[in-house]
């Protein structure tokens, strides 16, 4: 097939309409009122734009940031199709992610970048990332996500995909421009942004920012609001050009936020009450209502669990006989409202939790010189961010049953037994950032080679506290611990936490410390295709310390004192006369991982005509391995996990009309992910549950993905995106991988077994857990002059189709829509904009995790499955304002 025809075919195909149209002067004008913007973007470090780049990424240009104030990641996701955003056990256990690679444990797959410099992080006591960028601060010029291993480009954490934030340099032209939303719930977001040229070679900026809200739910418990925010900061920036080829650009900025208690609504699949009629036990009853079921975790024969749902627990007792073996499960799809809220107040004050605090301070610096056909960049950054964090951590207020005095004999004092927990930890990150790159091209090649060495440095000191639930009896739930042999040393019991100051934090430090050099070879083969090779060798070392404390310990004192005392002594039998304690030689721990990979991709782009783009690309990812963390204790000797890889492959097409009207992607694309960063349950000594990390063997995201834009008329616009991702475990199988792995004792739990539905806790063949087979947006936009004036119209809607909540498809969030109603008007140096976001008031959830009910363990011992889900955004509606003069 020739060329021509070829084109024809792929023309047909994308755009279903010619691709060559009569060149009179009346459709010359028609097609130039109506051109679709082009952007150009550098995420290979070279200049191209988005119709030319042999990549699959989307862009917002700067009107679009400002007339739908964007502001966090969050809001990127929302507008961006394949694009998703969640949020974990905690507010910085952020979790982005791209065509349905989602995570469960480990440093994200998307990483955060703002002017390509990394600014992404791990959060040590849960999963995700961090919070280290306040963007309300940046002044953006555009957002670029790439989708696909990007750490050819970006260094280290561009796993799957990358959010570049892309600044605006200060212009020379003096002016002042003020920026305000004013929203329910009392939102006000407020900007001043001073900038100008000094000389005619120096220009600077300064913005400085307030923003705050009241939230859209409150705590029933206290009345207090909750989601509430406020933030403050300010950025100076400065752009120095000393001569023609050469440029320097300076930027800084300081931040401090506050970020009250989330609207979190804990599913439990077990409630506390029950019938002493028929379950004399207290063993509580099954959240029916809610989704709760009892599902088998033994299968050599069949389970009555309708029975044991009348009798929850019960095979826990052995003198009873055999008993149905199943657990309680959160079943079916995940719904909550403010009615369901149940956060308690902090005992120390009687109020709500005080919630997140965070002070960022980054500064970079980038120099730029061009010299005959070389281009060199140095970019040096240095980022610092504190945060502190106390929540409720197990997000309910609820009492449990007893009677410490019973009937005897006939009736013995029993007690209900359970715990509520906070979670409160802080965190100081340094980030050290430094890049040497060139570049240079020639009528065959253009090239790229940059040297990167980056470091941070973590303290985490965590802080979590566990108490004996409200309406527990202690005295009779230590006599019942005083029959295990496992918790007889426990002689009592926290009935509160304790106060700052008295509470021991454990210390926990990671430090990573990276570096790789990286290359690119674009070949011009012809003039219409080209070949790359890039590659990045990458080396990182990651140092942990950390104190042997068991933070499931809290609530306990042994051997007449508290867990964490305890924990710094052990015995010694040859103490006379009967032994005694010393100090523990293993409570001080350290341990280091390194890990190093050389990370290729191989790009071949043909250009047919000059209307469609054509390319298929091949590459890796690469995210190294780690020390577990969130495993409630800081003893960091053990809980090695490895690191995970990834191979992708992609093939599209780019094409747009001869009018240039008409623009659409295509891309289908097969991802191979093997030794994915896992949570797997165990049981410690006191049969509390407890979560390290292991590696899954192997899954695959397969898929394709369309987005499109097309303008009928000048006035008009309509675009839209489609993706379907068919993201699954192809093999992980849990017994074979405990078999395998260095973990002594170690089981597939009587839970994951549940979970998974068979004996080894195989998952292979499940959907992973928050990834959606089906996404779309769609965006249609009408402008038009009213009163010599520039007025719009905009609607824009966003699909999500279900995603399970659980690895063994269990609990699922609901499939929705969601839609957005804006209208503005445009004069010579100003801007008003009404917006509706949430039009029609969807209270669909649509953010949510898996997680354990430390409230109530029915038979003593054994925890619950729980879902928390955050209550979604509802409909708001505000305005948006700008003046410059």
């Amino acid at each position: 097939m020739n060329k021509t025809k070829l084109s024809i075919l792929i023309s047909s195909f994308l755009l279903a309409q010619s691709a060559y149209a009569a060149e009179s002067d009346a459709e010359t004008q028609a097609a130039k009122e109506s051109d679709i913007e082009r952007i150009t973007v550098t995420t290979r470090k070279i200049t191209e734009t988005l119709e030319t780049i042999p990549l699959s990424i989307s862009a917002m240009s700067n009107r679009e940031i400002e007339e739908k104030g964007i502001q966090t990641s969050e809001d990127v996701a929302k507008y961006i199709n394949g694009l998703t955003f969640d949020i974990g056990a905690g507010p910085n256990d952020t979790r982005p992610t791209i065509r349905g690679l989602t995570i469960d444990r480990g440093r994200p797959n998307v990483a955060i970048l703002v002017d390509g410099i990394d600014v992404s992080s791990e959060t040590m006591t849960l999963s995700g990332g961090g919070m280290t960028a306040n963007m309300k601060l940046l002044d953006l010029q555009q957002v670029e996500v790439v989708k696909g291993p990007q750490s050819v480009n970006y260094g280290r954490s561009a796993f799957a995909g990358a959010i570049n934030y892309v600044t605006k340099r200060p212009s020379f032209d003096k002016q002042v421009k003020l920026d305000a939303n004013i929203a329910e719930n009392s939102t006000h977001d407020l900007a001043l942004t001073i900038e100008g040229g000094l000389t005619e070679n120096f220009a600077a900026k300064i913005k400085v920012i307030d923003s705050s809200s009241d939230g859209q739910y409150d705590n029933p418990n206290t009345g207090g609001n909750l989601g509430y925010s406020e933030s403050q900061g300010v950025a100076l920036s400065a752009l120095y050009l000393p001569s023609d080829d050469t440029s320097i650009y300076f930027r800084a900025e300081t931040s401090d936020e506050e970020y009250g208690p989330r609207p979190v609504v804990s599913i439990r699949s077990m409630l506390p009450e029950f019938d002493p009629m028929t379950n004399p036990f207290a063993t509580g009853s099954v959240n029916t209502a809610q989704g709760g079921k009892m599902l088998p975790y033994s299968f050599d024969a069949p389970q009555d669990c309708a029975a044991a749902e009348a009798a929850p627990y019960w095979d826990s007792f052995a003198f009873l006989g055999p008993q149905p073996n199943c657990r309680p499960m959160v079943t079916g799809e995940v719904q909550g409202d403010e009615s369901q809220i149940d956060l308690s107040a902090n005992p120390l004050t009687g109020k709500d939790y005080r919630g997140t605090d965070v002070e960022n301070t980054r500064v970079s610096f980038e120099f730029e010189w061009n010299f005959d056909s070389f281009n060199f960049v140095s970019s040096t950054s240095y980022t610092k961010s504190d945060s502190s964090i106390i929540e409720d951590f197990d997000s309910t207020d609820y009492s449990l049953y007893s009677d410490p005095v019973g009937m005897p004999p006939f009736a013995p004092p029993w007690s209900q037994f359970g715990m509520q927990s906070d979670s409160s930890s802080t965190f100081e990150l340094e980030q050290y950032n430094q890049e040497f790159r060139l570049s240079g091209d020639t009528d065959k090649f253009n090239w790229v080679a940059s040297a990167l060495f980056w470091k941070e440095e973590m303290e985490t000191q965590f802080g979590n506290q566990f108490w004996l639930r409200e309406g527990a009896d202690k005295a009779t739930v230590l006599a019942q611990l005083q029959q295990s042999p496992f918790t007889s040393f426990i002689n009592d019991l926290k009935e509160a936490p304790f106060a700052d100051g008295v509470n021991k934090t454990t210390p926990i430090t990671r430090d990573t410390e990276h570096w790789s050099i990286a290359g690119l070879i674009n070949w011009h083969v012809t003039d219409d295709m080209n070949i790359s090779f890039e590659g990045r060798y990458i080396d990182e070392t990651i140092d942990y310390t950390g104190e042997a404390d068991d933070r499931t310990y809290d609530a306990f004192y042994m051997f007449g004192m508290h867990a964490y005392d305890a924990g710094q002594l052990t015995f010694d039998p040859t103490i006379p006369p009967f032994g005694g304690f010393v100090p523990n030689e293993n409570y001080y721990t350290e341990n280091s991982v390194s890990d190093s990979a050389f990370l290729p991709r191989v790009t071949v782009d043909y250009q047919v005509n000059e209307t469609v783009f054509t390319y298929v690309t091949a590459s890796k990812g690469f995210k190294p391995g780690g020390i577990t963390t969130t495993d409630a204790n800081g003893d960091v000797r053990d809980g090695e996990y490895k690191p995970e890889e990834l191979w992708a492959y992609e093939i599209g097409a780019k094409a747009f009309s001869a009018e240039n009207n008409v623009l659409v992607n295509v891309a289908a694309f097969y991802w191979e992910y093997t030794d994915q960063q896992t949570p797997f349950t165990f049981f410690n000594e006191v049969g509390i549950a407890n979560v390290s990390v292991i590696n899954a063997g192997e899954s695959e995201v397969k898929g394709f993905e369309i987005d499109s834009v097309w303008q009928p008329i000048p006035e008009l616009r309509i675009s839209g995106g489609y993706l379907y991702s068919d993201s699954s475990y192809t093999d992980f199988n849990l017994a074979e991988i405990v078999a395998g792995a260095d973990l002594p004792g170690a089981k597939v739990s009587d839970v994951d077994k549940m979970i998974s539905g068979n004996e080894d806790g195989d998952f292979s063949g499940k959907q992973l857990p928050l990834s959606a087979k089906h996404t779309g947006t769609i965006n249609a936009r009408y402008t038009t002059e009213v009163f010599e004036l520039q007025a719009f119209v905009e609607v824009f809607g966003q699909y999500s189709s279900k995603r399970y909540v659980d690895r063994g498809e269990h609990a699922y969030l609901d499939s929705y829509w969601e839609w957005d109603l804006s209208i503005g008007m445009q004069g010579d140096n100003w801007t008003v904009t009404g917006y509706v976001e949430n039009l029609f008031d969807d209270d669909t959830i649509k953010s949510a995790i898996g997680n354990v009910d430390y409230g109530f363990f029915p038979d003593g011992q054994a925890v619950p499955f729980a879902v928390n889900a955050t209550l979604p955004s509802l409909r708001t509606a505000g305005v948006r304002m700008s003046y410059t003069f």
